[in-house]
């Protein structure tokens, strides 16, 4: 059994001193019992000093997790997020899909309504896009009203989809105001990249997002140029 530090710590404490009580009160002329008494308070001395050092390592991993999170979601940032998705490439999934989410009509709320309705609005589409992945799905803000999320394709990934759009699409309550935005949703995945890499995915997923923004909320056309000519 792999015990954790403060618990090895804690039993270690506990064997030194029904330790002290065999050897007795302090060294003896006999040149086993001294050794073991003198090796007994080294450790006894090193005790706190591991203790410190685990304090500051996990103060340290919560500075880190902080660091690494949208202070505004709690979701990962997108250094983070990157990371996560680059070891998910790495795995033995078949294939991965990326989905790239986008607001649409956010600048309206924060005209309407005052950033503090906008910072709402971000924080509950948040929550909603890590609850639609799941929580072995790395997602994240990658800034502004931008989310994306990576997880393992699936056959039913269009009716997934077609969840997360009705879900972001859904009124958010702030100061007895419904507030109402929609998303566009691109997505794309390593089985039709010749180079399933995390740049050519996301390049992928935010051209199809871009296109989804074309038709507009509900379907309805946007005329895009760039779109058009092609």
């Amino acid at each position: 059994m792999t015990l954790t530090a403060p618990v090895a710590i804690a039993a270690t404490r506990t064997s030194l001193a029904r330790y002290q009580r065999a050897l007795g009160p302090g060294p003896e002329s006999d040149a086993a019992i001294d050794a073991a008494w003198y090796l007994h308070r080294c450790v006894d001395q090193l005790l706190p000093l591991a203790e410190q050092m685990l304090a500051e390592r996990e103060a340290l991993a919560a500075k880190l997790d902080v660091a690494r999170r949208d202070p505004l979601t709690g979701l990962p940032n997108r250094a983070a997020w990157e990371i996560a998705t680059e070891q998910l490439l790495l795995t033995s999934i078949p294939a991965i899909v990326l989905v790239m989410v986008d607001l649409v009509d956010f600048k309206t709320v924060n005209d309407s309504y005052g950033h503090q309705a906008g910072d709402h609005v971000l924080a509950v589409t948040g929550a909603r896009l890590a609850d639609w992945a799941g929580p072995e799905a790395p997602a994240s803000r990658l800034g502004g009203d931008e989310y994306a999320a990576a997880m393992g394709d699936t056959a039913d990934l269009p009716d997934r989809i077609a969840k997360l759009r009705d879900l972001l699409a859904r009124p958010v309550d702030y100061d007895g105001h419904q507030l109402t935005v929609g998303a566009s949703i691109g997505w794309a995945t390593t089985a039709t990249l010749p180079a399933p890499g995390l740049s050519q995915l996301m390049r992928a997923a935010d051209l199809a997002m871009y296109a989804d923004k074309g038709r507009g909320r509900r379907g309805r056309r946007r005329w895009l140029p760039a779109l058009n000519a092609a």
